[in-house]
């Protein structure tokens, strides 16, 4: 659906996007993760159309953003994270406008009945007839994603779309992503974490104009440390687990951890990315009367990554400080 292949973006001087490539496929719902000045809303604005790369492509469906623009962006609907709305328009006028906009084929229906259909689909019929600007920041937001919706475009590409809404407003606009992804590819950028690790399958880490991670929320600490952490607990005296662990190659390091249990010791491991050492781990241990009375992985969460990635910004920020 959408391919981006090398992707460079200059001003100037500064490089805000640094031969970046990836591939989204039609039906996921992918979250764009990142500090300020990251790259993501860089990203989408090369993938929208609305600036050329300096470097490298982007296309839709196989159309070139820059070389065929008609035909990739009638797949495409952006919504950047000021909202393109029309504050003394009422929503119904804004949507017609919209409609007339792309030279919309009713195909058999009245453009007041296909105004009335989008409003229901994203529950804003309450509110049809009121100007945008009496509308609270919530109802704005969800006005915005209905004009969206016109002409039934395949992928939707929002960036921080929750900015400024209450927690109450986040969760309806989570489920309304979820109910939209039925029908539509969405790429969405946020500082949320909650909202991108339960609404995303799959997360893109930028950082510094850089993508340096890539896949399901569970598996980027991973990518980001290069390392796969595991807690044990075993039946034995610490002497002698920690011996037999010091024989198991792929263990790169383990800490011992509190535990509760007497009789037993438990350990935070750290393995080798592409290794599996459960087998090894269970025989060793076995064979050795240590019965293992509980392995399970560690699983790095999304706002533990955010936090490393802005800790890091911050200590860049600061060098750059001092040595000015």
């Amino acid at each position: 659906m959408i391919e981006a292949s090398h992707l460079v973006k200059k001003y100037g001087e500064k490089t805000a996007l640094d031969d970046v490539s990836f591939r989204i496929e039609t039906g996921e719902i992918v979250g764009f993760l990142g500090p300020n000045g990251a790259g993501k809303s860089t990203t989408m604005n090369l993938m929208a159309g609305y600036r050329r790369p300096t470097e490298g492509s982007v296309s839709i469906n196989g159309a070139d953003v820059c070389e065929n623009p008609l035909e990739a962006k009638k797949y495409i609907s952006y919504l950047p994270e000021l909202p393109p709305l029309y504050l003394d328009m009422t929503v119904e006028e804004q949507l017609a406008f919209a409609c007339e906009l792309r030279k919309l084929p009713l195909k058999g229906k009245t453009l007041s009945d296909y105004v009335e259909g989008l409003c229901a689909r994203t529950s804003v019929l309450d509110v049809k007839s009121r100007l945008i600007r009496n509308l609270s920041k919530g109802y704005r937001q969800r006005v915005a994603v209905t004009q969206m919706l016109v002409g039934e475009p395949e992928i939707l590409i929002l960036d921080e779309p929750t900015v400024g809404l209450d927690p109450r407003q986040i969760h309806e606009f989570r489920d309304l992503l979820v109910d939209l992804n039925r029908e539509h590819t969405i790429v969405i950028s946020s500082h949320i974490l909650p909202e991108i690790s339960s609404v995303c399958k799959r997360v893109l880490v930028f950082d510094e104009g850089k993508l340096i991670a890539d896949g399901e929320p569970a598996r980027l600490g991973e990518q980001l440390t290069g390392k796969k952490s595991m807690e044990i607990t075993v039946a034995g005296e610490p002497q002698k687990v920690e011996l037999l662990l010091h024989s198991i190659p792929a263990i790169r390091s383990f800490e011992r951890q509190p535990d509760d249990e007497a009789g037993c010791v438990s350990y935070r491991l750290d393995t080798d990315v592409n290794s599996d050492v459960r087998r090894d781990l269970f025989l060793v241990l076995s064979r050795n009367q240590m019965p293992l009375l509980l392995m399970k992985p560690v699983e790095y969460s999304l706002e533990s990554l955010y936090l490393q990635l802005t800790a890091a910004e911050g200590t860049s920020d600061r060098e750059e400080e001092a040595t000015s």
